[in-house]
């Protein structure tokens, strides 16, 4: 018996043993793994942190603005033709070209953007990649989205109606604060505005208006769909834009800095472990 216990006693040890030789193998091989990650972490960051990589990383954040601005202004331009309120100036314009011709607001968008588009260029204004690429995205989003829209029937209260416009504006502010942040050109009113002030000698705070008035009143004249949403809109959407745009750009610098926190906390994992 006490040799027994003796065999038993000498087993248990080795059992405990070789539970901490685990024990510490699991250990070991964990912090290898851990330094491992952090030591890929850290290349990947500092490659992405400068040269090539840096430029195309900050290049596609600013298509994703460009993408996601002009998403979000089509969509509430679609709300604004839904409400049956009236949309913004160019927007009359755009459905009076609609109602003549026959044509798909995806196409009636192109032609006219496109008109504004060759009109600033030839008074000495060049578009810009996001001016030449906006269209082709508003265009479509907006026809789908107000198809979508159609499926279900507009408010009958005018109070709501005019929640859903301010709403919209809300929306067309931020998707333009996106493009403005992205630095990608101007949209199609803004550019011909700006060719047309230089060429005039005018500032562009008096010439725009003028563009705008023009837009309504053909518009109105062939037919365009304007209304007390049209006036909403061209009150409230300059402050609206103006709030987008800090909206965004704020969001953008935050993004950038948590960006760099997280390479310089990566940085400082790799010195402290070299």
């Amino acid at each position: 018996m006490p040799n027994d216990t003796g065999i038993g006693l000498r087993s248990r040890g080795r059992t405990a043993d070789t539970s901490r030789v685990s024990s510490d193998q699991h250990t070991t091989i964990g912090q290898r793994l851990r330094r491992r990650a952090w030591s890929r972490a850290g290349a990947v960051a500092a490659v992405v942190s400068k040269g090539p990589p840096r430029r195309v990383l900050t290049y596609s954040t600013r298509l994703l603005l460009l993408v996601a601005g002009s998403c979000f202004i089509a969509a509430s331009v679609a709300v604004t033709l839904w409400t049956d309120l009236g949309p913004g100036p160019l927007d009359v314009f755009i459905g009076a070209v609609q109602a003549r011709t026959g044509l798909p607001l995806t196409v009636a968008v192109w032609a006219t953007v496109g008109s504004l588009i060759l009109g600033a260029w030839a008074l000495g204004r060049r578009p810009g990649l996001g001016t030449l690429l906006s269209p082709f995205l508003i265009g479509p989003v907006l026809q789908s989205v107000l198809a979508t829209l159609e499926m279900f029937e507009a408010p009958t209260s005018l109070i709501v109606r005019i929640a859903f416009q301010l709403l919209a504006i809300a929306g067309i502010g931020v998707g333009a604060g996106a493009l403005i942040v992205s630095g990608l050109g101007a949209g199609s009113g803004e550019l011909l505005a700006s060719a047309a002030s230089d060429r005039v000698g005018r500032p562009e705070s008096l010439v725009r208006p003028m563009f705008e008035a023009t837009w309504i009143v053909v518009g109105v004249a062939l037919g365009g769909p304007a209304g007390l949403g049209t006036v909403l809109v061209a009150v409230f959407v300059g402050p609206s834009v103006a709030r987008g745009y800090g909206l965004v750009d704020r969001l953008a610098a935050r993004s950038v800095q948590r960006l760099a926190n997280t390479h310089e906390a990566i940085v400082a994992h790799e010195l402290q472990h070299a």
